[in-house]
């Protein structure tokens, strides 16, 4: 499946809900789903890979998607994600758009979320759901 109908069928079933604290995860029921904005990116990423975790942790091993933090548009704390060779997007734009774009629309990156620190998120997710 081309990576733009991967990402349309992800917005059309996806359905942004802010979560308490950090509690990253893919989204990976067939049907609606909803989520905040790691969500969204980290499932993207999973569903561009052809839903496979190893190739999941290989494109992020390998710098072919790097998840940022950002200010959005409104100054919040957000994540978008980068595709290599193809641009970046996230849960409000929903579709690929140049770093110039990005920044043309009020998006201020910050840093990425390097490899080391969405294992920890991923790691952490049971722990954190406990309290």
């Amino acid at each position: 499946m081309a990576a733009d109908a991967v990402q349309a069928s992800l917005n059309g079933r996806f359905t942004y809900h802010a979560d308490k604290g950090e509690s990253w995860r893919i989204m990976r029921d067939q049907g609606p789903v909803t989520g905040d904005c790691e969500d969204y990116s980290l499932t993207l990423i999973w569903l561009y890979e052809g839903r496979s975790m190893l190739r999941f942790w290989w494109a992020l091993i390998t710098f072919r998607y790097v998840l940022w933090f950002c200010l959005s548009p409104s100054g919040d704390g957000h994540a978008v994600v980068w595709c290599r060779g193809r641009g970046w997007t996230d849960n409000i734009q929903r579709r690929l758009v140049s770093r110039g774009d990005l920044k043309a629309m009020g998006y201020r990156l910050r840093i990425p979320y390097l490899v080391p620190l969405v294992a920890l998120k991923f790691l952490l997710r049971p722990l954190l759901r406990r309290i």
